[in-house]
């Protein structure tokens, strides 16, 4: 009651103080960080599961080509190069753990958000950090969700071990 005879004293009306609420919890909820890509709990769309790792490399086999990730393998270290947001074709991995390595982004040095799935779409890490080790996997085939600015080319490197 204090407050409210307060405010009134001061010229401010019942009417005013509920818009200005109204206004801050809008502003409020407005300036909420949306999720990133990877954090809404389903797998992302059109995943190449038909496609063979590696198949997204141009004919020199270094660059992306039209936003298609390469994948390629040297022994069982898995590396990914692509530009902005999407995801790999499926690769291997054994069972155990593994190292992943994400670059920064080479436009804005920003670390990309990525998420790893398996061949059945169950997400299995969400990698936000430059390094991180991926525990108990069983062995199989994988793909990565990339979710990064347009312009911003990365590169993820995963050695089992």
């Amino acid at each position: 009651m204090r407050v409210r005879r307060r405010l009134f004293e001061h010229g401010v009306r019942p009417a005013g103080v509920a818009a200005l609420v109204t206004a801050l919890v809008l502003t409020v909820l407005a300036c909420q960080p949306s999720a990133p890509p990877g954090f809404t709990g389903s797998a992302p769309p059109d995943k190449a599961s038909s496609a063979p790792a590696g198949s997204g490399q141009s004919a020199s086999g270094s660059a992306t080509v039209g936003g298609v990730p390469t994948v390629t393998m040297d022994g069982t270290t898995v590396k990914a190069t692509g530009t902005g947001a999407t995801h790999t074709t499926l690769f291997q991995l054994p069972a155990g753990s593994a190292q992943m390595t994400v670059s920064v982004c080479s436009s804005n040095q920003v670390i990309p958000f990525v998420t790893l799935y398996d061949d059945k779409d169950n997400k299995l890490a969400i990698v936000v950090d430059a390094t991180y080790t991926i525990q108990n996997l069983r062995g199989g085939s994988y793909y990565l969700d990339v979710g990064a600015n347009p312009t911003c080319t990365w590169t993820i490197e995963i050695k089992p071990g």
